[in-house]
């Protein structure tokens, strides 16, 4: 029902832009070489943003048929995140953000799929930058909690989200800023993906946010 609801507008954007370019270049724009090398950057562009769609919704569709087959191994968060960290540090140092990571030296492993685990963390990393303030810091806490679960918090200083908002943060395709999130190629999925591939491993994911005040998601690993 989400797809039906959502989707045709999030394949709409990218497949008129890749219509669009080609029948330019149909048009004779692909005699131009610096013309025609700049429309099929976008062609691929867009077609990279659709596979990342059909993606996302693989995994979420076999999450809802709990059919994702997670083949669990020990895995060192710790070292995992910092992994995650250097992966995004690219991006980070284009905003003038600082990343960092928090985490006790005598961490037990966890029982996990580390591709998986990692997958929650990009998706959490990535709206923490996307929605962090230039020059602030962005923090990926980890420590054990009690009853066997280990506890990883990924804090930000961005622009937060409206109390009116908060609760329908997480739904699938559900933007608090819709216009802005799909010009950066945000499907509105990652979240949900996050929270579904977190349950899959018996943990659980939660936000706190204050519009201003920044936002910190919470979630639990057995």
């Amino acid at each position: 029902t989400d797809f039906v609801a959502n989707g045709p507008h999030e394949l709409r954007t990218p497949l008129t832009a890749v219509k669009g370019t080609v029948e330019t270049l149909r048009d004779g724009a692909v005699d131009d070489r610096e013309v025609r090398d700049r429309f099929l950057e976008t062609v691929e562009t867009e077609t990279d943003r659709l596979i990342r769609l059909v993606n996302d919704l693989m995994v979420l569709s076999r999450a809802d048929s709990e059919a994702l087959n997670l083949r669990r191994e020990a895995v060192d968060l710790a070292g995992l995140a910092h992994g995650t960290i250097a992966k995004l540090s690219h991006r980070a140092q284009e905003k003038g953000l600082a990343l960092e990571v928090e985490a006790p030296a005598d961490l037990r492993p966890v029982l996990a799929e580390a591709d998986r685990i990692e997958q929650v963390l990009v998706n959490l990393l990535d709206n923490a930058i996307k929605y962090s303030l230039p020059g602030r810091r962005v923090r990926l806490r980890i420590g054990a909690k009690e009853e066997g679960f280990v506890q990883v918090q990924v804090q930000d200083e961005g622009i937060g989200i409206p109390a009116a908002e908060l609760a329908r943060i997480g739904e699938r395709f559900y933007r608090t800023d819709r216009a802005r999130s799909r010009a950066e190629g945000g499907s509105g999925l990652g979240l949900a993906i996050a929270r579904a591939l977190v349950e899959a491993h018996g943990g659980q994911l939660w936000l706190e946010s204050g519009e201003g005040r920044g936002t910190t998601v919470t979630f639990t690993l057995p």
